[in-house]
């Protein structure tokens, strides 16, 4: 199963949540045990629950320099009533943070000013 990291995060304001994010895949570097972050590019919310319920691991990854990332919490999905799903970060044990939602937000052209 791949990795992934999110970086950054688009607001909807209209349905109250992430529902697009900036995704990075992660790939191991051949013999050299590092790790290398694809550039970031826009996807649903629900592509990234596609990923996880198709057994991928996706993280929250924070910057700690130019191109360098650092993966802190897990994403995960959780249901809100009325069956819609919707991303949300935790701790190794399940426990939730806001690691997600503190992630840097960016517009979109179509965003209204």
């Amino acid at each position: 199963m791949g990795h992934y990291g999110i970086s950054a995060v688009h607001w909807n304001a209209n349905v109250v949540a992430i529902d697009e994010v900036r995704l990075h895949k992660i790939v191991r570097r051949d013999h050299t045990g590092e790790f290398a972050i694809s550039h970031g590019e826009p996807a649903w919310s629900s592509d990234v629950m596609n990923l996880i319920r198709g057994g991928n691991t996706v993280w929250v990854i924070v910057s700690v320099g130019p191109g360098s990332y650092k993966n802190t919490d897990h994403v995960r999905i959780n249901v809100k009533s009325g069956g819609r799903g919707y991303l949300y970060s935790c701790t190794a044990d399940g426990t939730p943070t806001s690691a997600l939602i503190d992630l840097p937000r960016y517009q979109r052209a179509d965003d209204s000013q």
